[in-house]
């Protein structure tokens, strides 16, 4: 482990108390106190030639503090040398740091967070405790964890990304709740792109629970909007799901639709239309007897044209000719024979497919 902090110029005077997970720690700086809290031996200390003399009576009896001496006016100079120095489970400390140093060192642990060999295990500042003037006299300090606000900015971009996507970003996360409402977006994106949506609804009402429980700490109040989004999204995704297995389709269908993930769309638009056929059919149908789901429906498929078999659905020639185009498209967009205007013109040709099959399919 490796602790990393920022140094201003402003010298050592006192001696002050940490407090840290409950327990006090006694020393002029605070990393020393969390060095000494966390059994740290492997401190980086990032200033100037200034804050270096400042300190130097700490680093003269410490042997495993290096000092790296940033003098430049150049703000990058600042945020390379923190992405190089930032080393695996790093915890920073930005309490005493100059300037610009502090923020760009955090901006450092935000570039690198999902890097797992350079990350960042926690951020601390040390809060003084009532008004007391560090500069005259010898305080006492709250060691502050700020490691949730950047959880809360990770979980804020991976719900936005699912819920506009549905896809779950690969963002790391330190609390339990956090990695478990993550986890389970995951796997729920597996599940709706493998086209399992019983199993999809289910994961989707689990994580409503988890969100409910989440949204009981009223200090996570704010990221409550976004995650209050997020559960409406995960209701919808409950409530695709119905009794016919065409409805359920055709629910996915227009979902992804909407969400521009077009390939699963034409998809599950065409195994809605033969899902109703099969739904349909009857006994005078030359299909009846076929077994196996894919064939009786594919069987189902081919002798729609004249619709004798199917007389129970409405305009079902409108139907036929809809189903028609929609395998044209579906096979187009799986074979990779897509040129030019394609993806908006099959956007538009899947909206104006489910107004009118909808209707139809009620």
């Amino acid at each position: 482990m490796r602790l990393i902090a920022t140094m201003g110029a402003t010298g050592i005077k006192h001696k002050h108390q940490y407090i840290i997970d409950e327990k006090v720690y006694e020393g002029e700086l605070s990393f020393i106190a969390l060095a000494e809290a966390y059994g740290i031996e492997d401190i980086i200390v990032i200033g100037t030639k200034k804050s270096q003399e400042s300190i130097q009576s700490i680093l003269d009896k410490n042997n495993n503090i290096e000092m790296v001496v940033i003098e430049s006016s150049n703000v990058e100079d600042v945020f390379q040398k923190s992405l190089e120095y930032i080393a695996e489970n790093t915890i920073l400390d930005l309490t005493q740091g100059y300037r610009h140093y502090p923020m760009l060192t955090l901006l450092a642990s935000v570039f690198l967070q999902n890097n797992s060999f350079k990350n960042i295990k926690d951020i601390y500042y040390a809060l003084t405790i009532d008004d007391c003037k560090p500069y005259e006299k010898s305080c006492k300090y709250q060691m502050t964890s700020l490691v949730i606000y950047l959880d809360i900015a990770n979980m804020a971009r991976i719900i936005n990304t699912f819920s506009n996507t549905l896809i779950t970003l690969d963002y790391d996360v330190h609390s339990v709740e956090f990695k478990k409402l993550k986890e389970g977006l995951s796997e729920l994106t597996k599940e709706l792109f493998s086209n399992n949506f019983e199993v999809s609804k289910e994961k989707a009402h689990g994580l409503v629970n988890l969100i409910n429980t989440i949204l009981e700490d009223k200090s996570l109040h704010i990221v409550e909007e976004h995650l209050t989004l997020l559960k409406k999204e995960l209701q919808r995704i409950q409530n695709l799901v119905r009794i016919k297995e065409s409805q359920t389709l055709l629910n996915v269908s227009e979902y992804f639709l909407k969400k521009d993930i077009l390939l699963h769309s034409v998809t599950l638009l065409y195994e809605a239309m033969v899902a109703f056929l099969d739904e349909k059919m009857t006994s005078r149908s030359r299909c009846t007897g076929e077994t196996d789901t894919y064939r009786r429906r594919n069987c189902l498929k081919k002798s729609l044209g004249n619709c004798r078999n199917v007389r129970n659905i409405n305009n079902c020639r409108k139907f036929s000719d809809t189903l028609r185009a929609i395998d044209i498209l579906r096979n187009k967009s799986a074979h990779g024979h897509t040129t030019g205007t394609y993806q908006e013109d099959l956007k538009d040709e899947l909206e104006e497919a489910i107004k009118v099959i909808r209707p139809i399919m009620a």
